[in-house]
């Protein structure tokens, strides 16, 4: 999946929790405390969703335009992504939750 900012890829299925990879590169962020920033902006991003995002190993890889966004920008990109790929559920249909 395609986003000026972010590219996501899919890998395979697996039993239990998500994976997530970021990379960034030293061509899209020269100084390491940059790529830090986007990397830990990510971070923030993706763990509130964990629960939403399927079983499969997902690497969020960072493009220069993702440097300049804000945090909400980013997270919208991120989420327009994860739900491109299909592996973003619906809050309502997680696994074990009860309605009683």
């Amino acid at each position: 999946m395609d986003h000026p900012a972010l590219t996501l890829y899919v890998g395979r299925l697996h039993e239990g929790t998500p994976r997530l990879g970021f990379v960034v590169s030293k061509k899209v962020a020269g100084k390491a405390h940059d790529r830090n920033r986007v990397k830990r902006r990510l971070r923030a991003i993706c763990l509130p969703l964990l629960p939403r995002l399927g079983s499969c190993d997902l690497i969020l890889v960072v493009r220069t335009p993702a440097l300049a966004l804000a945090f909400t920008e980013l997270q919208v990109a991120a989420v327009q992504l994860f739900q491109q790929a299909g592996v973003l559920r619906d809050s309502d249909s997680q696994e074990g939750h009860d309605e009683r």
